[in-house]
């Protein structure tokens, strides 16, 4: 059975706005949010707005048509209990 290529999985930059495939708004289309970081094989999430990260796949996530940044000076650190 052949192989299929792998698609290379998209690494933003921190503070850029990414698509969340796996996470949907109330009207059914893909979250978008603000790339924090990877950690532990699953990326950090955080609404543009503020408030609490969540983490999807990293193969869930897709860069805009037209690229977008927030500033983040600081970027959190995941609590030790979401990567344990």
């Amino acid at each position: 059975m052949p192989s299929q290529p792998r698609i290379p999985v998209y690494k933003p930059a921190v503070g850029e706005i990414v698509r969340d495939l796996a996470h949907l708004d109330i009207s059914g289309k893909p979250l978008e949010a603000v790339y924090m970081d990877t950690l532990a094989g699953l990326v950090y999430l955080r609404h543009e707005a503020g408030g609490c990260e969540w983490t999807t796949k990293p193969n869930r996530i897709q860069a805009l048509p037209t690229p977008r940044f927030l500033t983040v000076q600081h970027p959190s650190r995941p609590r030790v209990a979401d990567v344990a």
